[in-house]
């Protein structure tokens, strides 16, 4: 069967990585083909030949055209790829390993996978587990292998999660990829301060650096008080105290009336680069407060009227929240009628007359809070509930939520997207 002075190559000699090897197996492919198309008369002129004209050179075999694609074309297929399949492609060759781990593709991946948010959700047994979720197409949740199992959320950015257990935690859910942060000397035991305060991490795009800003709330008085805030700034690894919002009296976020327990699930509301928490002075005004992580100086906003005439009320919480680049405020009330949440946006940042009510919800249900975390594109919006006998869950304003089960015990529900980006490259 084999051509004259072309022995056939023995089993197992095709080295992929060297195509010299393969003209054995060229030569076996070619001469198949060429009998199939002659009814198997290897000797039997083609088609082709038959038209030769006398003294015409036979017709060569057309060879493999090589197709160049442009890097940036490349580029806006590999954003749109999940970050499983990228870690994959650095095996490709060292020049896909440079494109996948540059700057350049991470940020364009990062803005990308803004447009395709996922659901991260964290629930204790005997440990705690994470689970995630395409809110795109709304899938059922799953669960990740090999995460960090004594840790609890504090607040997410751009793919990254910091975490708290052991000490703080940066880690990407995304590549699993993770490193231990600067703990904090805390007066009243790492746990208790940690796990009582509001946390909110930030991009700042002046010093190109992430930040992750401490709000404590516990009451106290005096200088103490106004020095328990902190900041850190991962180039630097250090925490700094910083002073309080100079109008702030008491519990200073996400106020919630008759009760200083502060609940997990809640973040401080990162947009325009700056965090965002309602506030409350000594004339128990309510206001909203921020906080520029590029210079680092608080600032003020208006709430809606709504949000801060509230009364004949037995219990009240507040609160802030970023949804798809937009600032909400709301308000979950309880008296003897039930549950009344109420729901309020800015249309444009900055001005007071903007905010616009979204809708209320009534329920004879008593739930002490309901915080927005997501909006479909036909507007409906995911809240997560914490009801009066401390189950969690999700819900919309048509009622639950299916696809994500409620629990009785510790649940966390925060919306992020993938990213390649590094947490050991940013400290």
């Amino acid at each position: 069967m084999s051509e004259k002075g072309r022995p056939l190559p023995k089993f197992g000699e095709w080295d992929v990585n060297d195509p010299a090897s393969a003209e054995g197996f060229t030569v076996i492919f070619n001469k198949a083909r060429d009998e199939k198309k002659t009814g198997g008369k290897p000797d039997s002129p083609s088609k082709a030949d038959g038209n030769r004209k006398e003294g015409e050179e036979p017709l060569k075999p057309q060879t493999d055209m090589k197709i160049y694609v442009p890097e940036e074309i490349i580029v806006e297929i590999l954003i749109r790829l999940p970050v499983q399949s990228l870690l994959r492609f650095k095996c490709v060759s060292k020049s896909w390993k440079i494109l996948v781990t540059s700057d350049y593709l991470k940020t364009k991946h990062c803005n990308h996978a803004k447009n395709n948010k996922k659901f991260l959700v964290a629930r204790k047994v005997d440990s705690i587990s994470y689970y995630c979720s395409s809110l795109s197409s709304a899938q059922p949740l799953q669960k990740l292998s090999r995460c960090p199992s004594t840790y609890v959320i504090l607040c997410c950015c751009d793919g990254l999660v910091l975490l708290f257990g052991d000490g703080y935690l940066l880690w990407n859910p995304s590549t699993n990829e993770s490193i231990q942060l600067p703990n904090l000397e805390l007066r009243q035991g790492t746990h208790r301060e940690a796990l009582h305060s509001t946390y909110g991490l930030g991009y700042d795009s002046v010093s190109n650096d992430y930040k992750i800003l401490k709000i404590d709330n516990n009451e106290g008085d005096g200088d103490d008080l106004r020095s328990r805030n902190k900041i850190l700034a991962l180039k630097s690894g250090s925490w700094r105290k910083i002073d309080k919002h100079p109008r702030i009296f008491g519990s200073s976020v996400l106020h919630r009336q008759f009760s200083t327990h502060m609940r997990r699930e809640d973040s401080l509301a990162f947009i325009c680069g700056s965090f965002h928490w309602i506030g409350k002075d000594n004339l128990n005004k309510y206001f909203m407060v921020l906080f520029n992580i590029s210079n680092e100086v608080y600032g003020e906003m208006s709430l809606p009227d709504g949000i801060c005439n509230i009364s004949n009320m037995v219990y009240i919480t507040r609160g802030v929240s970023v949804i798809e680049g937009m600032l909400y405020a709301y308000s979950t009330c309880i008296n003897a009628e039930g549950s009344t949440f109420k729901l309020w946006v800015m249309k444009e940042y900055g001005v007071k007359e903007s905010w616009t009510g979204l809708f209320t919800i009534q329920e004879r249900d008593i739930y002490l809070n309901i915080m927005p975390k997501y909006m479909f594109a036909d507007g409906e919006m995911l809240f997560m509930y914490v009801n009066n006998v401390f189950s969690h869950g999700f819900r919309t304003s048509k009622g639950p939520f299916e696809l994500f089960p409620s629990y009785a015990r510790f649940l966390q529900g925060f919306v992020y997207s993938e990213s390649l980006i590094s947490p050991k490259l940013l400290v």
